[in-house]
């Protein structure tokens, strides 16, 4: 039964089988406007029923309109679809969880820096590297070469940071013997049929995109990310990303049972602040490259994303197979998605992904 339900879930997504939704675009217009967002771009899954929402401008003084196919930036959405194709790897044997990966990759960043050498891809996908979240202008030429400093001993507490991912990219490239564009494009956005999607600014693909604002009425520069890096540069659709949701976190596609398993199942403690964990924490754990939501409703996975003009979620119910995945493209949007948690999903439940911390995790 599980199988055929999977089944109809995936075969709906590629079809593009979507249900009428006027009811909801008028909330989701409502929610827009409260968080001074141009645009919301919203795929909600249930039960086999996909409702999709796009509502809004692609730049606040355009009267163009998105779409299901309006790419936006994932910022760090972008570190699930890294952790997943980790996992790929993994499953491969090409690298370990375990093994420092100053066993694979000699990182210039970390010749000054000891305890660095003992940072392991698990210290990576649970934030404790002891990494900053940035040192330095983060893809700036000075950047590449700025060293690193670890802020605790690695493995011992948790501080969420992005250097983390980019070292474990780095790693990856190494033992793949080739960018990691190009790995995520042959073990994720190909099998899995993600049409829309790249890890940097595509001029061919990328017709159809969104401009970041400051605010409602204020568009940013259109940023175009002309290199890959694995904690913030992929632009995608809600579409796309839901399509990623259901197939490799819900189904684990392409994984051994094992392996994904252990991806979603918690791995280690968030904190909210430095200290003690305390009981927010608790309903917040880290998996493997995403959070937990454990709330009256069941274990759920989640991750939002913050990039300059852009705000992004998604959360799950690997049980149900419950999804919701948003985007907006103003940094006053992430609110919008503590409105979309309750306008979607079951009532009755405490949605701990964002009363956590307000939905940042930086």
């Amino acid at each position: 039964m599980r199988k055929n339900l999977s089944h109809m879930i995936l075969c709906l997504l590629l079809a593009l089988s979507f249900v009428n939704v006027n009811a909801q675009e008028k909330e989701v217009a409502q929610i827009a406007a409260k968080v001074g967002a141009p645009a919301i771009q919203v795929v909600h899954i249930k039960k086999g029923k996909i409702t999709a929402v796009n509502f809004g401008k692609k730049k606040a003084d355009s009267s163009a309109l998105i779409t299901e196919n309006t790419a936006f930036q994932a910022a760090s959405l972008t570190k699930v679809i890294a952790a997943y194709t980790f996992f790929k790897l993994y499953d491969k044997g090409l690298i370990d969880l375990d093994k420092p990966l100053s066993e694979y990759f000699t990182y210039n960043r970390l010749v000054n820096e000891p305890q660095g050498r003992l940072i392991t891809a698990r210290m990576v996908l649970t934030h404790r590297t002891g990494f900053l979240n940035w040192e330095g202008a983060v893809g700036s030429a000075e950047w590449y070469n700025t060293p690193l400093h670890v802020q605790f001993v690695p493995g011992t507490k948790y501080k969420y940071s992005g250097e983390g991912f980019y070292y474990l990219q780095l790693a990856m490239e190494k033992v793949a013997g080739k960018p990691f564009r190009e790995i995520v494009r042959e073990e994720v956005f190909k099998p899995l049929k993600m049409e829309h999607s790249d890890m940097q600014w595509n001029e061919a693909l990328f017709i159809d995109y969104a401009y970041g604002h400051y605010s409602a009425d204020k568009p940013r520069k259109l940023a175009k990310w002309s290199y890959t890096n694995a904690a913030y540069t992929l632009y995608t659709t809600a579409l796309d990303y839901s399509r990623f949701v259901q197939q490799a976190l819900v189904e684990g596609k392409g994984l051994k049972k094992k392996t994904h398993l252990l991806m979603i199942s918690k791995a280690n403690e968030a904190q909210k602040s430095s200290g003690e964990v305390n009981d927010d924490d608790k309903h917040v754990p880290c998996a493997l490259g995403m959070r937990m939501q454990i709330n009256e409703k069941g274990t759920w996975l989640w991750h939002t994303g913050s990039n300059p003009g852009f705000r992004c979620f998604f959360i799950v119910n690997p049980a149900t197979k419950e999804s919701l995945v948003a985007f907006n493209n103003s940094d006053t949007g992430m609110p919008a998605f503590n409105e979309l948690m309750h306008l979607f999903l079951e009532k009755d439940q405490t949605f701990w992904a964002y009363k956590w911390r307000n939905g940042e995790l930086d």
